[in-house]
């Protein structure tokens, strides 16, 4: 497995399988109200000048893709701010400066409440490092109609009115979405061509060994930053990578959880996460000897 110096130490990666698993908002409060710097809204380490190098080369090689849609200056601003309160890091409040200089990918909503339509719509993104989907498929659209193509969203579109008013007009909050890939790679642009799961059942065999061996553990940690004064609210993707066997290294319990969490996984979630051929080996492998 190709050391990528984009990787995240695995002792540094967020663990928060559940189980049963569920599509669930998971929302965590990162402070009491919207502050101009909310504590751990950004996380900037020392991979930082791996992600520019990545997300530069995103950006030279498509640059039809992010960033996409428009922006205030003053949402720029604003997040430039709360980046160099928090992080001592003072970065050009544009929106290139921001895309290659953040670790993180941002979405800017709009509050459309004031027309009478209580929602946000995502009016500018810049997303490098996209999780298997189309970064500007989603411009113009609502949290439901984002959201709409997830499998069992039922908990997200249940509770989706509350998770934006919450989210983006009152206080940063923090969830971290896991998966399980193939590939090592950040960007994951279903249009780009990456390692597939019968890439890595390939290598697998042919080497007469586990496909857990080939398999990158990817969590998505998300923050929000309300910006009520100007009818904005931000959406921060921090994506992280490690080989997954490094993480479950960490801890003697991690095999067995993350079986269980695969195990009580509907069917439609393991289609919509592109596993279904490859779930039945996964929980076998991560079985106790």
């Amino acid at each position: 497995m190709l050391k990528n110096e984009a990787h995240t130490p695995a002792a540094e990666m967020p663990w928060t399988i559940q189980s049963p698993f569920r599509m669930r908002p998971g929302l965590a409060r990162l402070s009491p109200a919207a502050e101009a710097a909310p504590p751990d809204l950004f996380v900037r380490d020392a991979q930082a000048g791996a992600y520019a190098v990545q997300k530069r080369q995103v950006l030279q090689a498509q640059p039809r893709r992010a960033p996409v849609g428009a922006v205030d200056p003053a949402v720029l601003a604003a997040i430039a701010q709360a980046y160099a309160a928090q992080t001592g890091v003072r970065l050009a409040p544009e929106a290139d400066a921001l895309a290659e200089g953040l670790q993180e990918d941002f979405v800017v909503l709009h509050d459309e409440s004031e027309h009478g339509a209580d929602t946000m719509r995502a009016r500018f993104l810049s997303v490098c490092f996209p999780s298997n989907w189309d970064p500007a498929g989603k411009l113009g659209m609502d949290f439901a109609a984002i959201h709409a193509p997830v499998a069992d969203n039922a908990l997200l579109q249940a509770g989706a009115r509350g998770i934006i008013d919450m989210a983006f007009r009152q206080a940063p909050m923090l969830r971290h979405v896991w998966l399980l890939t193939p590939g090592g790679d950040l960007a994951q642009h279903p249009e780009t061509r990456r390692t597939r799961w019968d890439d890595a059942v390939a290598a697998a065999d042919a080497a007469g060994g586990r496909l857990i061996d080939q398999v990158f553990f990817r969590v998505e940690r998300q923050t929000t930053l309300p910006l009520p004064a100007l009818r904005r609210g931000v959406f921060f993707i921090r994506v992280l990578v490690a080989p997954l066997t490094e993480v479950l290294a960490i801890a003697p319990d991690r095999s067995a959880e993350l079986r269980e969490a695969l195990l009580s996984m509907s069917d439609a979630v393991v289609a919509y996460r592109g596993m279904a051929a490859v779930r039945e080996r996964l929980c076998a492998e991560l079985r106790p000897a």
